[in-house]
C-alpha cells in the first residue's frame, strides 16, 4: 500500500464596499481594517474547497533528485 499526502484548501470570500480616491487606496483601507479585525471571515463566507493528492514516495524521490542535480 502507498502513502499519500492530501492537501485541503478552503476558500472564504467577503466583498466590502468602501469609498476611496482610487482602487489602491480602497484596497489599503480594507487591508488595514482586516488586519485590525474589523472584518472576520467565517463559515458563512465559504465559497469552495479543493483537494489535491501527492504520492509521498514520489515527492521524496523528486526532492532527492533535485538536490543531487543542484550539487553537481
Amino acid at each position: 500500500m502507498r502513502t499519500y499526502q492530501v492537501e485541503i484548501k478552503e476558500a472564504l470570500c467577503m466583498t466590502v464596499e468602501i469609498q476611496a480616491e482610487n482602487a489602491h487606496q480602497a484596497e489599503e483601507m480594507v487591508r488595514q481594517a482586516y488586519n485590525n479585525q474589523e472584518y472576520i471571515l467565517d463559515a458563512e463566507h465559504f465559497t469552495g474547497v479543493e483537494f489535491t493528492s501527492h504520492e509521498k514516495e514520489m515527492d521524496e524521490q523528486y526532492r532527492k533528485q533535485k538536490r543531487y542535480e543542484h550539487e553537481r
